[in-house]
């Protein structure tokens, strides 16, 4: 049996599908996927037995007559006996639309938007847990037929060669693990979920103060920058930030004691490595479904919603604070997140 899986974006969503993948193929031998993605992706799908991955770029499969190009190749492929669409979205619908007219069966992620909805307005909020994103990707699984679990542990492997490229890297800088090494990803990509840079600073200090802890700060290329003059101001502070590849990335979570992290893709890869993560969350709230797994929801670190009843106000963080204080963000104490590491 054979599926066609497709998930685009985003990192964090694409990497929530990893533990499905692993949970499912492990229940079912006699399956194989194909999972289809940005190929800058691909290192979070090592060493998954019967996986394919299927690298895109969707600038090189722009408009209808890409996505018809896309189909052509998917269809040459094998002969599937579903879609799974994880992502459903316009592209997505329209990739599977072109696969029912061939008479292969299509199964769509069902995103909970109205129940989403309810618990972000901006009254009279429905606050109640709704299903975790991972549970959404396997209910699509179950709607063709196949059963399985969310894979829990570890779920991201070191290849090889990125074990190797870490090693390497570290004994050139002279790191040698006899404090606990500390991530430190202080950025998000809205504002909404990004705790104040001065707390940022006064947890570097207060960490710093103790003489115990190795910090390594964690970010993209647009946030290299920020993060090395940030780095030069405290010597227990070492900038990786657009440092590494993807794999090396994972490679490296497995060598941390612990992570702080934002409502982020670097919160999800550290959970997914079965490495400790303190998450700070403020304008969304994990009742939407996209919280840490492995147990590190009581490692979250929030206003509650009894004391800011506003929270959560968005899904992903992207709608502005209609208070304009960021009070869930500027609320959360220094001291409430050092007692989590």
């Amino acid at each position: 049996m054979r599926l066609l899986a497709i998930r685009f974006s985003s990192m964090g969503d694409v990497a929530l599908t990893v533990p499905v993948l692993r949970g499912v193929l492990k229940s079912n031998p006699d399956l194989e996927i194909t999972m289809v993605s940005n190929g800058a992706f691909e290192a979070m799908f090592h060493d998954i037995d019967r996986l394919t991955f299927y690298r895109v770029d969707l600038k090189n499969y722009a408009g209808f007559s890409g996505l018809y190009k896309l189909f052509k190749e998917l269809k040459e492929i094998a002969s599937w006996d579903a879609i799974i669409d994880l992502h459903s979205v316009m592209r997505t619908w329209m990739i599977g639309g072109l696969f029912k007219m061939t008479g292969v069966p299509v199964f769509k992620l069902d995103k909970g938007r109205a129940e989403k909805k309810a618990l972000v307005r901006k009254g009279n909020k429905d606050f109640i847990l709704l299903k975790h994103t991972t549970e959404r990707y396997l209910d699509v699984f179950k709607a063709f037929g196949v059963q399985g679990e969310v894979e829990s542990g570890n779920v991201l492997h070191i290849n090889e060669r990125a074990g190797k490229s870490l090693d390497e890297f570290l004994a050139e800088n002279g790191l040698i693990k006899d404090k606990m090494w500390i991530g430190l990803a202080p950025f998000s990509k809205h504002k909404q979920k990004t705790w104040p840079l001065s707390k940022i600073t006064s947890l570097i200090e207060a960490l710093g103060e103790k003489e115990i802890y190795q910090i390594f700060l964690l970010g993209g290329l647009e946030e290299a920058e920020d993060l090395r003059s940030l780095a030069a101001l405290y010597p227990h502070c070492l900038n990786l930030a657009g440092v590494f590849s993807l794999d090396e990335e994972i490679a490296l979570m497995h060598q941390l004691d612990a992570v702080v992290a934002m409502d982020s893709f670097n919160m999800h890869l550290t959970a997914l490595c079965n490495t400790k993560v303190i998450s700070i969350w403020g304008g969304t709230h994990r009742f939407a479904g996209f919280g840490p797994l492995n147990g590190n929801e009581s490692n979250i670190v929030q206003i509650s919603h009894k004391d800011l009843t506003c929270r959560p106000c968005s899904v992903f963080g992207s709608k502005p604070c209609y208070r304009g204080d960021w009070a869930c963000l500027k609320g959360i104490e220094v001291e409430d997140v050092l007692k989590l590491i």
